[in-house]
């Protein structure tokens, strides 16, 4: 079973996004030429904002979470669907549930089978250092940076 979120997780992450982004998608890169994942607390050089991370990890924690809750549920003979896709409910091709919680693995789904929706709002929590020869540091935890990391998970239950 998978662990619960940890350094290694967000490791994972961006070992895996590493794969198809580039470095300046996934990190702020300091007036002194550093990769980091967060503006270090007391950094007063000149910043952006990072905007192109949000979908790499939106995707990642989607599916961190789907294999996290498909383990509780599987022995139940239910399924955990990331991305799924009922259109009576607003849930589309352009705007799929993040996860739902459901008696049928497809996809498209039918009202029957839905038994709760999960909208998984999750970010990095520590702060990461891609260093020249492209390892990746943990260089502090949250209170260690700028940013404000986000744990929110809503499930919103749909038959008892």
């Amino acid at each position: 079973m998978e662990k619960l979120w940890n350094k290694e997780v967000e490791q994972r992450f961006f070992n895996e996004a590493q794969k198809f982004a580039t470095p300046e998608q996934l990190f702020y890169v300091t007036d002194t030429g550093k990769y980091v994942a967060y503006w270090p607390k007391g950094y007063d050089g000149t910043k952006s904002t990072l905007q192109s991370r949000n979908a790499f990890i939106g995707n990642f924690t989607e599916k961190w979470t789907t294999d996290l809750i498909h383990e509780v549920i599987k022995d139940k003979g239910l399924f955990a669907v990331q991305g799924a896709i009922y259109n009576e409910i607003a849930l589309s091709n352009q705007s799929p549930a993040d996860v739902v919680i459901s008696r049928s693995k497809n996809i498209n789904q039918t009202p029957e089978d839905i038994l709760a929706i999960i909208e998984v709002k999750m970010s990095i929590v520590w702060n990461w250092e891609l260093q020249k020869n492209e390892s990746l540091v943990c260089i502090g935890d949250y209170k260690t940076h700028q940013g404000n990391p986000v744990f929110y998970v809503l499930i919103q239950c749909l038959k008892p």
